[in-house]
């Protein structure tokens, strides 16, 4: 159960950073997540984990920009920055989020958004 925007955005920051195991708990048994509109969903907590693994070892900082929590939904907004050899970049999302009656979250509808990348966390490019 997510107990608060604080809780979450801790959580959210941790799976992207490569340590998805809170936030999979925090999904419904048969939770979902689509990462961008038309791709394949994750569906169930092992499949949700290997999503969230699939990014953490590329990923070396995250951060949550905006998040909100009301009722049965939320939003949130991230910025995930990526190290590979020849480059460094960053990434926005926003996710909507429907919880159920017991806080839990039963979907995360992702969609990635063009915005300028700040750099500075490797001190640019």
């Amino acid at each position: 159960m997510i107990a608060g925007p604080r809780e979450l955005a801790e959580l959210v920051v941790a799976a992207f950073s490569g340590d998805p195991d809170d936030l999979v708990e925090a999904f419904a048994d048969d939770g979902v997540v689509i990462d961008q509109p038309g791709e394949q969903p994750a569906v169930g907590h092992d499949e949700i984990f290997s999503f969230f693994m699939a990014y953490g070892g590329r990923r070396e900082v995250a951060r949550v920009d905006d998040l909100f929590l009301a009722g049965g939904r939320g939003g949130l907004s991230y910025t995930v920055w990526f190290r590979s050899d020849s480059h460094n970049y960053g990434q926005h999302g926003r996710v909507l989020l429907t919880l159920d009656d017991d806080g839990m979250i039963t979907r995360w509808d992702g969609a990635w958004v063009e915005r300028p990348s700040d750099l500075s966390p490797w001190g640019g490019d």
